[in-house]
């Protein structure tokens, strides 16, 4: 699109000019008339414009003047001079002033759209280069918290204001297509960057601040545009500082975020007129986490399930932002990697996508909870069938490892490594097993041991004996043998002696 002003100080020249140029090429805009240089100067602030057509004689400034002073000011502007005189010096000095071309009045038709057409082409040219250039700073200004000057200094913006859009759907199509309706239907200065999938940032310029009743319009191109198609669209201030860049961005995502809340198809919502969602005093999971590492021991997924929902219950009375929805998921995950070995790999290999990505794609709270529980329960019941499949082998794996090595230290943390369970689990199963905890267990088979060398080994001394099923404290050995047998070491081996 090439916008287009004329200047002449005939009116029937102007506005006839103006006419032809708009039948001929829906891409040629003319974007206003005036009637001398100075209007047009006047202008500028509030209008964005790619050519200007002037005469060369005219009141107050004239076209030569007018040249002159949008290369200086507004070098981007290109010029073409139009006069009825035909003297070389009016050329020489257009050409000088760097005017693109000279016309003679009357306008030949064929000569001023191929120097139309020309410039058009030069300008998309120009402006896909720029367009290039600007996103890929643009890009990195998005993780950037305090951009270098000399980063900054790279980015030259196509107006004074920029105010930044979020805007997250399913359609990537539909998200392009609303951009194209917002730089036809408004006229709209663009970019478009894809920030991941399904989400996107536009930088929209304009000479001034957008004011509500702009953002409002925008708002219904919006809606227009996406039809009946689920969007969420969130918008920043406005602002003329590029090192703020990120700071919109982030206010136009926060924005966006919130119609995660919002039931209709379309959420469209300025920072300003962003309610603040009720936040709790503090993280939302402590309650919780007892609880949780109670189901979890014990591996009781509907009660886990049941911990879930009362936490997400909480998150969506708090209209909590997805980062603190996502942060609370992290804790729920780290809890289960502590208490369940198996954890880390099953849950792996069950995501196929990262948590950040999938949470940033979905629409709706309900949607973001069912996404995280149901990934979190099935890792939960691979791990449930897989210990059943395995309970007994786990305890005799554990019985073996006592009876060959029942004078060592029975680590439990040791023995629920071996079998891939976690201790307090461990505890309970080899109880469940064996109608013993593994403590009287480990106690049983050393004093069965004593026993045996008590008996059989009649040149070992009582404290030697000790020593070698574990127990190398002779008091200690003599209390607990007693308690266990009934009779103290040396009453058990005179007793086998006869």
């Amino acid at each position: 699109m090439l916008r287009i002003a004329i200047v002449d100080d005939e009116v029937l020249i102007r506005e006839g000019l103006a006419r032809m140029i708009s039948k001929e090429s829906s891409t040629f805009v003319v974007a206003g008339i005036y009637p001398d240089g100075k209007h047009l100067l006047d202008a500028l602030p509030s209008l964005h414009i790619d050519v200007v057509i002037t005469d060369i004689r005219m009141p107050q400034i004239d076209g030569l003047e007018l040249i002159r002073q949008l290369k200086a000011n507004h070098p981007g502007i290109r010029s073409l001079l139009m006069s009825g005189f035909v003297e070389f010096n009016y050329a020489r000095e257009a050409i000088r002033s760097s005017a693109v071309d000279y016309l003679l009045k009357p306008i030949n038709k064929e000569q001023l759209f191929e120097v139309l057409y020309s410039l058009e082409k030069e300008q998309k040219l120009l402006r896909e280069k720029e367009e290039c250039q600007r996103t890929g700073l643009l890009h990195s200004l998005l993780h950037i918290e305090d951009p270098s000057a000399v980063l900054l200094s790279g980015l030259t913006l196509p107006q004074s204001y920029f105010t930044v859009y979020a805007l997250k759907g399913s359609s990537r199509e539909k998200v392009c297509g609303i951009a194209d309706s917002l730089r036809q239907e408004k006229a709209f200065v663009l970019d478009t960057l894809e920030v991941q999938k399904g989400l996107r940032a536009w930088i929209c310029y304009s000479p001034l601040p957008l004011t509500p009743e702009e953002s409002r319009q925008i708002g219904e191109i919006i809606g227009v545009a996406s039809k009946d198609q689920r969007l969420h669209a969130g918008a920043s201030r406005s602002y003329d500082d590029p090192g703020k860049f990120r700071t919109a961005y982030l206010e136009a995502k926060l924005a966006c975020d919130a119609g995660i809340y919002n039931p209709l198809p379309l959420h469209y919502v300025t920072i300003r007129e962003l309610q603040t969602p009720v936040q709790a005093a503090g993280d939302p999971f402590p309650p919780f986490r007892e609880p949780l590492i109670h189901e979890l021991q014990i591996l009781n997924v509907a009660g886990v399930l049941e911990v879930l929902h009362k936490l997400f219950s909480v998150l969506e009375l708090q209209q909590a932002y997805p980062d603190l929805i996502l942060r609370t998921c992290r804790q729920v995950e780290d809890t289960a990697r502590k208490e369940l070995q198996e954890f880390e790999a099953v849950y792996r290999k069950d995501c196929s996508q990262r948590l950040e990505e999938q949470i940033e794609a979905c629409m709706a709270f309900a949607e973001i909870e069912e996404l995280f529980t149901s990934s979190f329960l099935v890792a939960l019941n691979e791990i449930r069938k897989h210990r059943l499949e395995m309970s007994g082998t786990a305890i005799e794996t554990v019985k073996r490892w006592v009876a060959a090595h029942y004078n060592q230290h029975a680590d439990l943390n040791m023995l629920a490594g071996m079998v891939f369970l976690t201790p307090s689990y461990l505890s309970k199963l080899f109880k469940q097993e064996t109608g013993l905890t593994l403590t009287d267990y480990v106690i049983e088979i050393r004093i069965r041991k004593a026993k045996q060398l008590l008996r059989n080994a009649p040149d070992l001394k009582v404290h030697e004996i000790g020593t070698e099923v574990g127990y190398p404290d002779p008091a200690y050995f003599n209390k607990l043998f007693k308690k266990v047998v009934g009779v103290t070491p040396n009453e058990y081996k005179r007793i086998s002696l006869v």
